[in-house]
């Protein structure tokens, strides 16, 4: 019997300094040579399939297109089997000792000139153009065994080390297709386990079209149901699907499902969750948006897809013009993905807006659970905050507190002659209905959005209009509403003077505490606001960012008074009367720390709390009713009568009081 003929060949030299590198770098995502393997598999099986269904005339063609993989322990040997198309001799040199893949050489003279800390970051998988070579990663040695469909074909075997050669002899494989025999490293025995293998397969091949049996089980068989057609599906087609990629027993809120050959060819599924857990504080949620080519996944969570925002958004997007192999950094500069990408934003968004406008029970279970992703979205996603702007929704002044509004409604709601479009922020929706700078707003029947989220500021400021119509915030300073009538102000000079002669005193007064004091045209009861500089940040912005630092220091404000307030009447009089009074000075100081301290921001609070026991001392002396006096408690009459007048008296009055009496003793004396 004569010996069976084997025949040495030299790896192409491309291929030797792709081994050297695989064998000798730790590459930290190994795992991935399963996938490989796997897809190339699949797609074995898929040209099989084809020439069947061609009627060409093929080797076994009756048998069932599967993937085996099974181990021998003792020989620490993982096998990797299918029944595919199989190769003949001339196609294991061409597939196996060559690297056709365009850009290779490129990509090794690179490698070779990086040094060798940048070259262990390197993600090398999807970098060359068959991933079979990514086996020795692991591998000691490798046997292919394999046979070509086309009928009394010689069967083949191709061995190597991975160093320089290989070698390739006759085999009596029997069956079609091709049997891959990695003799596994001694640390790399992991991969005879049969749980890890399973894991692996889950994790990336869980939808390939084809049955993959380990260990002689057959593992569970999901449809990968984005590539049917939608009138072959059903509601509960998709939510047996999401429970199954989610592995969560709860249904969806809602669903999409895409399809399209231009620009580019994908298909896709999205779901939208009907829990968030990040709305509880559990904790961040991760994308969760999988990228497939040929229904197999080579990007988890992939971000190049689906932006950080809509990271609660889940699903697939699968497209076969992605190649297999791709890279992540050619992900990311892949004009395909970019096209994927904007189509798949336009119609997710728009879905969303749909059931905005037509079911909105739904929509606001939708806004309750993720409305801070897409807020986040208007700040961070520049080209598609149009296309987020009308999913907002705010609480409003002439709406109930339970109830909400989008832009577009305001917009309809406006006067003809109304500009712009009002909003006021801060935590608590009763102190914000109470606001003294809703008056004005509210006499002239102008509607004023409640912004309560932290994060709504920022929306506002990165949209800074809506539909051609801006932003204003209800307290700026230079908003001009007034709501004084004529008879208001037509007054006589003398009281004009009066008004403005205090002005000057507050304004001495505070100081620097303020940016400035004038009369306000705005206020309709209340005695005084503070408004903000028009290009300054609301105070509830202001507060958070004095959480996150310290050392801000607040802006300064303007305060308004209003002349016609009884309070504000009772002070002018009081100045024009005595305008150097001590009791005079602690109400209006007074005054303005109410105002800060109601605005929440007054640091210095030491002195509050004594002044305002001051103030309830004379308010205390000035309404205590006068004790009757007794007849036989002349003198204690007399005390009473002298306390009587002595708290008539503020305490200005009584240091002159004091004064006088010690200069008439001197005078005695």
């Amino acid at each position: 019997m004569s010996a069976v003929k084997m025949d040495r060949f030299e790896f192409q030299s491309e291929v030797k300094q792709l081994l050297n590198i695989l064998v000798y770098s730790l590459y930290k995502n190994k795992e991935v040579f399963v996938r490989e393997l796997v897809s190339n598999a699949v797609d074995a099986l898929n040209k099989v399939r084809f020439e069947i269904l061609t009627g060409r005339e093929t080797e076994d063609k009756d048998a069932e297109l599967r993937i085996d993989i099974s181990f021998n322990q003792s020989q620490r040997k993982l096998i990797v089997e299918d029944n595919g198309i199989g190769m003949l001799r001339e196609e294991l040199i061409e597939n196996i000792g060559t690297i056709a893949h365009s850009g290779t050489v490129d990509f090794l003279k690179n490698l070779s000139e990086a040094d060798s800390q940048e070259q262990d970051t390197l993600d090398l998988i999807g970098k060359f153009g068959v991933g079979f070579y990514s086996s020795f990663m692991v591998a000691e040695e490798i046997h292919i065994y394999t046979k070509s469909y086309k009928q009394n074909s010689q069967g083949y075997v191709w061995k190597s080390k991975g160093d320089t050669e290989y070698t390739i002899e006759e085999s009596p494989k029997k069956q079609r297709g091709t049997r891959i025999e990695i003799f596994l490293r001694e640390d790399e025995k992991e991969f005879l386990e049969k749980y890890r293998i399973q894991n692996i397969l889950t994790k990336y091949s869980k939808f390939v079209p084809f049955p993959i049996y380990l260990e002689k089980e057959k593992l569970e068989v999901v449809d990968a149901i984005w590539t049917q057609p939608k009138s072959s599906l059903k509601e509960k087609d998709y939510f047996e699907f999401y429970r199954f990629f989610e592995n969560i027993q709860e249904d969806p809120e809602t669903y999409i499902h895409l399809s399209s050959d231009a620009p580019v060819q994908f298909n896709a599924i999205f779901y939208i969750p009907k829990t968030s857990f990040e709305k509880f504080g559990f904790f961040k949620e991760e994308l969760g948006v999988d990228l497939y080519s040929r229904k197999v996944l080579i990007q988890k969570s992939s971000k190049d897809i689906m932006p950080e925002y809509l990271r609660f958004i889940k699903g697939v997007v699968d497209s076969e013009e992605i190649p297999l192999n791709i890279s992540r950094e050619t992900i990311q500069s892949n004009i395909k993905i970019d096209k994927i990408r904007k189509h798949i934003l336009k119609k997710l968004l728009g879905h969303i807006e749909k059931i905005k406008e037509k079911d909105r029970d739904k929509y606001l279970r939708i806004w309750g659970n993720f409305s801070r992703n897409l807020k986040e979205g208007i700040a961070s996603d520049v080209e598609n905050k149009d296309k987020l702007s009308p999913l907002l929704l705010f609480r409003s002044s002439k709406k109930a507190r339970d109830e909400w509004i989008d832009l577009k409604e305001y917009r309809e709601r406006m006067g003809k002659d109304q500009k712009e479009i009002y909003y006021i922020t801060g935590l608590d929706l009763d102190a914000l209905a109470k606001n003294p700078a809703l008056e004005a707003f509210q006499q002239k029947d102008l509607e004023v959005l409640y912004l309560t989220d932290p994060l709504d500021e920022f929306v506002v400021e990165h949209l800074r209009e809506f539909d051609g119509t801006p932003f204003r915030m209800a307290e700026s300073a230079d908003i001009k509403l007034d709501t004084k009538t004529e008879a208001d102000k037509k007054k006589d000079a003398a009281a004009q003077q009066d008004e403005e002669g205090f002005i000057a005193y507050l304004k001495k007064l505070y100081g620097d505490r303020v940016a400035d004091v004038r009369l306000s045209r705005r206020l309709v009861e209340s005695p005084c606001l503070l408004v903000h500089p028009a290009t300054g940040p609301s105070v509830h912005m202001e507060r958070i960012l004095k959480m996150a630092n310290k050392d801000y220091q607040f802006t300064k404000k303007v305060l308004e008074i209003n002349p016609d307030n009884e309070l504000i009447k009772e002070m002018i009089h009081f100045h024009s009367a005595e305008p150097q009074s001590l009791e005079l000075e602690i109400l209006a100081l007074q005054m303005l720390d109410n105002m800060l301290l109601r605005e929440g921001v007054l640091e210095d609070i030491d002195h509050i709390v004594p002044r305002i026991q001051q103030i309830m001392l004379q308010a205390a002396k000035k309404i205590r009713p006068v004790q009757k006096a007794k007849p036989k408690s002349e003198p204690k009459a007399k005390a009473v009568s002298q306390t009587k007048i002595k708290t008539k008296a503020g305490p200005a009055a009584q240091a002159k009081a004091k004064t006088k009496t010690k200069d008439t003793k001197k005078a005695k004396q």
